[in-house]
């Protein structure tokens, strides 16, 4: 495996027309890493929200999982929409 200096000095020299091939190449990767992480998800699964304004004591449950968001309701009915990469089940 390439280790990360070496990529990094690679981008670092590299040309305008890589730099689309890399950027379309790591959007790829993104999304699958990202509907991977949603598709462990189920409705009615109780998770925590990863995030500095929200209380990691709280607990949500998935109500609706959409194409990039994920909807959460907390005990007292409010609604939230998360990305899925800041959801931790419980």
């Amino acid at each position: 495996m390439t280790n990360l200096k070496e990529v990094l000095e690679f981008i670092k020299n590299s040309e305008l027309e890589d730099f689309s091939k890399i950027r379309f190449a790591v959007n790829v990767r993104r999304s699958e890493l990202t509907n991977d992480k949603k598709e462990s998800f189920r409705v009615g699964d109780k998770v925590s929200i990863d995030h500095k304004k929200v209380d990691r004591n709280a607990i949500f449950t998935i109500t609706k999982i959409n194409n990039k968001m994920i909807k959460v309701t907390d005990s007292k009915g409010s609604q939230i929409r998360v990305s899925p990469g800041l959801l931790v089940k419980k």
